[in-house]
């Protein structure tokens, strides 16, 4: 499990208040498109063709933008900050909103977030808070997750293996195909069930 550190201005635009409410978290740079499953060549091909970037300031905007796409992984942690106060999140797949890839939006590209807690700074160790400083919009935590702290300070949070997660998705993939069926069954008991317990799912996402 990775630790991350994101700004809460994509695009120039303070936006943690949406972060908070919408459960998400956003980068800027619109105009680059759908960058799911996009080369890191490819990646850097379209930043030098969109904002004309070369040199320092093109390396700089592929480092983030790739962290944000490629590094950071589902299941991975995301910190936030508002004030003197970190809001920690474990984060979801990338996804592209075409609707917002514009100059007035930009936030197009995004990761969904369950948000875990809050705490003051100055709580954190002294790594998390130098990680906090970094002025970058999206960084990574060089050390463990242990050496964070945070197994500390949220002791239910379990470890995130990529393999199990992929696994439970499938299986839940399963399970809804079976309540699908259930919802075409001739018995009216069974489709009621059904029912509530995809309404039960869906309130829970």
């Amino acid at each position: 499990m990775n630790i991350f550190q994101m700004k809460t201005k994509p695009h120039g635009m303070e936006r943690f208040q949406q972060f908070w409410d919408e459960g998400f978290i956003c980068i800027g740079w619109p105009g680059l498109g759908n960058l799911e499953n996009v080369t890191k060549d490819e990646l850097s091909e379209r930043i030098s063709s969109t904002y004309g970037s070369s040199g320092h300031k093109l390396g700089n905007a592929l480092g983030q933008i790739n962290s944000f796409i490629n590094t950071m992984q589902n299941g991975d942690i995301v910190i936030v900050c508002e004030r003197d106060t970190a809001y920690f999140a474990t984060v979801g797949e990338y996804k592209y909103v075409s609707d917002f890839d514009n100059e007035s939006d930009g936030m197009c590209h995004r990761r969904s977030v369950q948000w875990l807690g809050k705490l003051p700074i100055k709580n954190l160790n002294a790594s998390v808070q130098k990680l906090l400083a970094n002025r970058n919009v999206i960084c990574k935590y060089p050390n463990s997750y242990e050496e964070s702290g945070l197994d500390q300070m949220f002791p239910t949070l379990p470890p995130v293996h990529k393999q199990d997660r992929t696994r439970f998705d499938k299986l839940f993939e399963e399970a809804l195909t079976i309540l699908e069926e259930e919802l075409k069954s001739d018995d009216s008991d069974r489709r009621l069930k059904a029912a509530t317990e995809l309404i039960r799912l869906k309130r829970g996402v």
